[in-house]
C-alpha cells in the first residue's frame, strides 16, 4: 500500500472483533515502532509492553472506571494493548510516545488492522496505578500512552478532517 493510501485510510477504530492479531503481526507493529524518532536518540529511556492478557486489561478498565466514575471501556474491548513507557521526566516523553504510537497506527492500517491512540485513560490513572506493577517495567519507567490494536468489527472508514492553516509569505 502506498503511503498516501495508508494515511487516507487511517482512523481511530473503537469497535473490534474477537480475532487476535498474530504474534508475527504484532512483531511487525513493534518493528515500525522501533523506527520512530525519539528525542535525543534516547531509545534506552523508552519501553514498549504488549498486553494481550485479558485479566490485566480488565483490571486497567476497572481501575479507570473506579477512578473516573465513567462507565465506558477506554480500551474498547480490543485484543491488544501496547503501552509506551518512559523514564524521562520532560515533555519529550509525550512527544516520543506520539511518534512511536503513530508509527504503530500507520503500520496497523497498512496491515488491515484497526488502532486507536490511548492517552487520556493512561494519564488519568497516573504513575501510582495498580495495573503498573503487572507490566514488569524497569525501575523509574512509567506508562505515558498506549495504542490498542485489533481487527475492526464491521466497516469503518476514515473521516475528513480540517485543520485551519495560516500561510505566511
Amino acid at each position: 500500500m502506498l503511503f498516501d493510501e495508508v494515511i487516507d485510510k487511517r482512523y481511530s477504530e473503537r469497535k473490534y472483533s474477537s480475532k487476535e492479531p498474530s504474534d508475527e503481526s504484532i512483531e511487525k507493529l513493534l518493528e515500525a515502532a522501533r523506527k520512530a524518532p525519539i528525542a535525543n536518540g534516547q531509545y534506552d529511556k523508552c519501553r514498549l509492553t504488549v498486553v494481550k492478557d485479558k485479566n490485566l486489561m480488565e483490571d486497567f478498565v476497572k481501575e479507570y472506571q473506579e477512578k473516573t466514575g465513567k462507565s465506558k471501556n477506554p480500551l474498547y474491548a480490543a485484543p491488544v494493548f501496547i503501552i509506551f513507557s518512559s523514564s524521562k521526566d520532560t515533555s519529550a516523553r509525550f512527544e516520543d510516545a506520539g511518534c512511536v504510537i503513530e508509527h504503530i497506527c500507520l503500520k496497523a492500517t497498512e496491515m488491515g488492522l484497526g488502532s486507536c491512540y490511548i492517552r487520556g485513560s493512561v494519564n488519568a490513572l497516573g504513575k501510582d496505578a495498580a495495573y503498573i506493577k503487572n507490566l514488569n517495567l524497569d525501575e523509574g519507567f512509567y506508562p505515558v500512552s498506549g495504542v490498542i490494536v485489533g481487527y475492526p468489527d464491521g466497516e469503518s472508514s476514515a473521516r475528513e478532517h480540517n485543520i485551519k492553516t495560516n500561510y505566511i509569505n
